[in-house]
């Protein structure tokens, strides 16, 4: 087996996502010869189309630690790349308006004393000083997170690259991974078009195409693409300010940021739409996630729950409209590791909209495995066999992936 471009890498990482960039800067700082493979560019795939919300309090507590370590690898590029991050250190506010998300936020505010994450429960006048648009007459309870952040998710996924490589990493764009190598139980290598590139690892961060890769070896990741949506209104600056917080209304399956004297804002589907990965373009540009007039369809289908908050939203103009895809599985939770049935293959999938926050944190914990050291958190409640035998592609599969999306209400 030959190999090439200068001999054989300990680990090879599959697709230059913010996830992919991240196990690649964590592995290349701890001096691991890791080569990133990409077979368009960095940052291409669905990353570009994140909304990227930075919340460190999360419903489930397991998600919080990985969110964390997000923060501290920013902190760390920020010392280590030529330009800084842009962090759009704006805070976030999470809104109660029914007896079930009153339970919920409490919930959530004990999970954030657990943690050590400030916030703060606020008045009424206090919420209309800081988001100008809503309307607060059903709001039962709010509580103020001031350490949220947003930014872009293709600057992280750049600058996580970029210091990749200050530490030694490979990037290679512009590279189809052709197959995976296996000989017996182990995999060796990868194929490209240029010839095998030999490794001890393989790690598959290739998002939505991800089961099209650990298939190969037999394993099927539960994970599947589902449709994300988002929309960017024209410019107000008076009704939407850049300091305003991000907002998160689980009583309307809806969350908002600014964005540029704009807003931007989420609506989840009643009934998100699913994707076969076989099916997807390897390029999504250019690309329609389903029916295009689905932007409309959902606007007005779960726009008039948004609406009870902000009143002005049928008198807004909507300046675009973006979809992409995350991987979802059917409990919303990640998919990190490997199974001992194959050795040198581990996945990095599954961020189940959560991708860019828990970067940090998925990068750490593969290079930890990598390295033979125990994982900084518990790592069993993202287990790739979890779910026991399953055909990721099946229609019935894919639904309860869709369906993990739908029920989704908070971060």
């Amino acid at each position: 087996m030959n190999s090439f471009q200068n001999g054989k890498s300990e680990v090879v990482v599959i697709g230059a996502g913010t996830i992919g960039c991240a196990i690649t800067y964590y592995l290349a700082k701890k001096s691991v010869k890791v080569r990133l493979l990409e077979r368009n560019t960095i940052g291409s795939g669905n990353t570009s189309l994140a909304a990227s919300l930075l919340t460190k309090i999360r419903s489930k507590p397991d998600i919080i630690p990985l969110v964390q370590e997000t923060y501290h690898a920013m902190d760390s590029l920020n010392d280590e790349i030529e330009n800084k991050l842009d962090i759009q250190m704006v805070g976030s506010l999470h809104l109660a308006a029914s007896d079930k998300s009153v339970e919920d936020l409490d919930q959530l505010t004990s999970i954030a004393d657990d943690f050590n994450i400030s916030h703060s429960y606020i008045s009424k006048s206090e919420m209309q000083a800081m988001v100008p648009w809503l309307k607060t007459d059903e709001i039962i309870k709010a509580s103020f997170m001031p350490d949220d952040a947003f930014m872009d998710a293709y600057v992280l996924t750049n600058a996580f690259a970029e210091a990749a490589r200050k530490h030694g990493a490979v990037i290679q764009q512009y590279t189809n991974i052709e197959g995976l190598v296996q000989e017996g139980d182990c995999i060796k290598g990868v194929k490209t078009k240029d010839g095998i590139i030999e490794c001890d690892y393989v790690v598959d961060a290739a998002g939505a195409w991800s089961n099209l890769l650990s298939l190969q070896v037999g394993i099927g990741l539960p994970v599947t693409p589902v449709r994300s949506n988002y929309w960017i209104t024209s410019a107000n600056p008076q009704l939407f300010p850049a300091t305003q917080p991000i907002v998160i209304l689980p009583d309307a399956s809806a969350y908002t940021r600014p964005e540029s004297g704009a807003l931007l804002f989420g609506l989840r589907e009643s009934k998100s739409v699913h994707f076969n990965p076989e099916k997807l373009p390897s390029d999504l540009t250019g690309y329609v996630f389903g029916d295009p007039e689905d932007r409309w369809n959902i606007l007005l289908e779960q726009g008039e729950r948004l609406q009870r908050f902000f009143p002005k939203f049928d008198e807004i103009e909507i300046a675009h409209y973006i979809a992409g895809v995350s991987t979802y599985t059917p409990d919303g939770m990640f998919v990190l590791g490997g199974l001992p049935q194959i050795k040198g293959f581990l996945a990095a999938t599954g961020c189940s909209g959560a991708g860019v926050a828990v970067s940090g944190g998925m990068g750490r914990i593969i290079s930890e495995i990598i390295t033979g050291t125990n994982p900084y958190c518990d790592i069993n409640p993202f287990k790739i066999d979890r779910f026991g035998a399953l055909n990721p592609l099946s229609e019935e599969f894919r639904q309860r992936c869709a369906d993990a999306r739908s029920h989704k209400k908070s971060g």
